[in-house]
């Protein structure tokens, strides 16, 4: 193994322990694969998500992303894009995709690890607490979307509201 290709190893695995660390820490069940991605899980809401922490050479960056299951007929395609334009306007941290052959909606982050070995454990948890508000505010959108045949204005005006003092 080459020196470039040992000191990439050991900025990935340092990377993936503070990843480790975090997700154990936050109660996430976690797992490292023999390819060195680590697969997690959380409890919400509305059932288990499963993401994934994969470390990228070129460029350096520590990407995560969180699954949620939708399979949506392909008549929905459309709605299901106007749908994400409007739900990633409103998130701070992160975005979401749609992988049609899947039939996935992907939360998605990535944090770049330039000139640094790992990344803070802050960072991870960020990342961690806006996929799950992020996956617990909109799920209902994209069934609303997909399975109640709702446009996404009206998906997205369903779940984005706020309550002012107590009933």
């Amino acid at each position: 193994m080459s020196q470039l290709n040992s000191i990439s190893a050991e900025f990935t695995d340092r990377a993936m322990d503070v990843v480790e660390q975090t997700l154990l820490a936050a109660d996430w069940a976690c797992e490292r694969s023999e390819e060195g991605m680590i697969h997690c899980a959380s409890m919400t809401k509305w059932g288990e998500f499963g993401g994934m922490f994969a470390w990228r050479d070129e460029p350096a960056s520590l990407n995560f992303s969180l699954t949620l299951d939708l399979r949506a007929p392909n008549a929905k395609q459309s709605a299901i894009s106007d749908l994400l334009r409007r739900i990633n306007e409103r998130l701070w941290l992160g975005h979401f995709d749609y992988w049609n052959d899947e039939g996935v909606a992907v939360f998605r982050h990535t944090i770049p690890m330039f000139d640094r070995i790992a990344p803070d454990p802050g960072e991870i948890a960020a990342v961690l607490t806006a996929a799950l508000e992020a996956a617990d505010q909109f799920l209902p959108a994209f069934n609303f979307v997909v399975w109640a045949g709702k446009s996404a204005e009206e998906a997205v005006a369903a779940v984005v509201f706020e309550t002012h003092g107590e009933a």
